[in-house]
């Protein structure tokens, strides 16, 4: 699966950018696991065109951001980060999905409560 699927730069300089990661284990608060929370919300949906070509997931990638295993995430990179090279790059990145693993958590943290 690969981390990072770069596109265009826009007009102010950021590259546009799709970035896969994991589905963390376990649980939220009220037991429900976190892909199931991920899906039963919908979020488990690729914006990318299936294919082989260039700026397309593969059909194995797709089915596992479908099934919930792998988490898509769609947001840009600025151009001084790409310019100081793939470590930057990747660094940057795993932020990025730091931060959205973390904001996922929150959101999703009481999702599928019940009472009564």
């Amino acid at each position: 699966m690969a981390k990072i699927h770069s596109f265009e730069f826009d007009g102010s300089g950021n590259c546009r950018v799709v970035l896969h990661t994991a589905m963390p284990a376990g649980n939220n608060a009220v037991g429900n696991s976190w892909k199931a929370c991920w899906t039963a919300a919908g979020r488990n949906a690729t914006g990318m065109t299936e294919g082989v070509g260039v700026g397309q997931i593969s059909t194995v990638e797709k089915a596992s951001v479908v099934a919930g295993d792998t988490i898509e995430i769609s947001t840009q990179i600025p151009k001084y980060i790409i310019a100081q090279g793939a470590t930057e790059v990747n660094t940057f990145a795993d932020e990025l999905i730091a931060s959205m693993k973390t904001r996922f958590a929150n959101e999703f943290n009481y999702y599928g409560w019940t009472n009564g």
